[in-house]
């Protein structure tokens, strides 16, 4: 510790030499110089005295100064370019982190294309009406290719059953020249309406030909009590039913509930 202290007290000194010597040395150099009558500095009128000579004198050699100074001061003078070095290159990595904080963006990291990839993909399933049997009425079924209005869409007044469309039967004439027989009942029962009434054969597109062929075989058939004349107010002929009045067919569908398991619920 006393060393520190002594080297700190020496080298207080020296310094304190040196700049009362470059203080002394200047006002001396400055003195040489000449004031005019109007207060203008002039230099001193030794046209002898060359720029280098001037340069020396002010800024040359201080006398009296010994190596280990020189030395001294040589060092400090490195350490302070050091300094002012790094500080530049502080400066400059500060300011190129600035330059890139400022040109950073947020909608440049690919994180915009996932959030909109993200909003605008939605899973669906074409065929989740089939498989779930969504439907737009609780109290009311559409069938397919039914038809409705607007009226059976509103919501607030009850829905209105409408039966299924029977599907319509389709055929030739070449079918019906060669398949209509009063043997075939199955056939020959698409022809008849629910009241046994004969389609027309604008319905039916076939032709005239075809249309008095199945004409024919219904009134043999008839005849022979394979198939009967339907009237109305009596059931319609379906292949396969029979035609005898049962009782089930005038009773109304009725759910049979259990009153005692009501109750204790």
């Amino acid at each position: 510790m006393k060393i520190a202290s002594a080297a700190f007290r020496s080298l207080n000194s020296g310094l304190s030499h040196r700049v009362h010597q470059t203080q002394t040395h200047l006002l001396r150099s400055f003195s040489s110089w000449s004031i005019s009558d109007n207060g203008a500095v002039k230099p001193p009128t030794n046209n002898s005295e060359s720029h280098e000579d001037f340069e020396k004198r002010i800024f040359g050699e201080i006398p009296g100064s010994d190596s280990k100074t020189d030395a001294f001061f040589d060092k400090l003078n490195r350490l302070g370019r050091n300094h002012d070095r790094s500080s530049s290159v502080d400066g400059g990595s500060s300011q190129m982190m600035n330059d890139l904080e400022d040109s950073f963006d947020t909608l440049s990291d690919g994180m915009d294309g996932k959030l909109k990839n993200a909003a605008t993909y939605f899973e669906f399933d074409p065929e989740e009406l089939i498989k779930d049997d969504y439907a737009f009425r609780y109290d009311t079924d559409f069938y397919p290719g039914s038809t409705y209005t607007l009226k059976d869409l509103d919501l607030t007044k009850p829905g209105v059953h409408k039966p299924p469309i029977r599907p319509e039967f389709k055929v030739t004439t070449k079918e019906v020249l060669s398949q209509a027989d009063f043997r075939n009942v199955r056939f020959l029962a698409n022809f008849i309406t629910e009241a046994g009434i004969l389609i027309k054969r604008s319905k039916t597109g076939i032709s005239a030909k075809a249309q008095r062929k199945v004409a024919r075989e219904i009134k043999t058939a008839r005849a022979f009590g394979l198939m009967p004349f339907t009237t109305m107010g009596t059931k319609s002929f379906v292949y396969g039913v029979t035609m005898e009045n049962l009782d089930k067919d005038f009773a109304y569908a009725s759910v049979d509930r259990n009153i005692h398991d009501e109750l204790d619920m």
